[in-house]
């Protein structure tokens, strides 16, 4: 007779960053079932009897993660709730204690503080009957190092005559999570090389005034004369028009976003980096730019 397996606990994980979603998937799919929701309208879509845990962005587009929290309240009130967000403000953590949220975690998450939290979460929660270990969970990167041998005969007794060596304070292990700076460098150095393919020649198109290549996160890749505050509304934008095309069942990715205002256009075009952000003067001249941008990105996927 086969014995039965417990089913484990299902967690449900909401960001508008896909690669977010990616990473936190990854980390902890081997241990839990996983389902991912990019916006809060999809997190309420996705919840089910089996959902044990609900791991929310608070900054999004549309319904942000309070509003999730207070809406899963009403129709799943004994659903734990916990924010991840990356600035920890106290008005935030005011409205979480309000909401019964269990908790607001920094971004970006560390295996070493989420997996004891969620243990610690999971346990707690009164419909999950059965709770895999997290606390000694093996991380999904592999170790590059071997383990130290613990065989008695690799550890002799200490010769009592010999005073032993001062020991070095113990210093915290690096998170195989967490690329190393010289990493995140040369991938920065890498994604605003291929930024310059998009940026590089659209100031030589009629009526263009300004550009700028974007990271996911709004971050400049390349240089700018634009305020620093405009690649997080470019995100925003970005972010929207992709959770609006959802709702419109729109198969094909968001091919650019564009606004006008009296005396200019604002042309918002994705990039296998992020975003590109053109100021042109009118909008024979978007239209433009979006022909010549759809040629580089086609030229780029060649």
């Amino acid at each position: 007779m086969t014995a039965h397996t417990p089913q484990r606990p299902s967690i449900l994980i909401v960001d508008d960053s896909p690669g977010v979603l990616q990473n936190m998937e990854f980390l902890l799919s081997p241990h839990l079932s996983v389902r991912v929701a990019d916006s809060g309208a999809a997190a309420l879509a996705a919840v089910t009897p089996d959902t044990s845990l609900v791991l929310t962005d608070v900054r999004m587009p549309g319904m942000n993660g309070v509003e999730l929290a207070r809406t899963l309240r009403r129709t799943h009130p004994h659903l734990p709730v916990v924010f991840m967000t990356g600035i920890v403000e106290d008005d935030l953590r005011a409205e979480a204690r309000e909401l019964g949220v269990l908790d607001v975690l920094r971004k970006p998450l560390r295996p070493g503080v989420l997996f004891p939290a969620l243990q610690e979460w999971l346990t707690d929660a009164a419909h999950v009957t059965h709770v895999p270990d997290l606390t000694g969970a093996p991380h999904p990167t592999p170790r590059t190092e071997p383990e130290p041998h613990t065989h008695p005969a690799a550890n002799p007794a200490p010769n009592p005559a010999v005073a032993p060596a001062p020991q070095a304070p113990d210093t915290p292990e690096p998170d195989p999570a967490t690329p190393d700076p010289a990493t995140i460098a040369a991938r920065r150095a890498q994604q605003a090389q291929q930024a310059l393919m998009f940026t590089a020649g659209l100031s030589v198109l009629p009526g263009v005034t300004a550009a700028c290549a974007y990271d996911s996160s709004g971050v400049p890749l390349t240089p700018t004369t634009l305020d620093p505050e405009v690649g997080a509304y470019i995100r925003f934008l970005a972010t929207a028009a992709h959770s609006v095309a959802h709702h419109l069942n729109a198969a094909a990715p968001v091919k650019a976003v564009q606004l006008e205002f009296q005396d200019r256009v604002l042309v918002v075009c994705p990039i296998p980096a992020g975003y590109v952000g053109i100021v042109v003067r009118d909008t024979p001249g978007a239209s433009s730019v979006k022909s010549w941008m759809r040629a580089r990105l086609g030229h780029s996927l060649n």
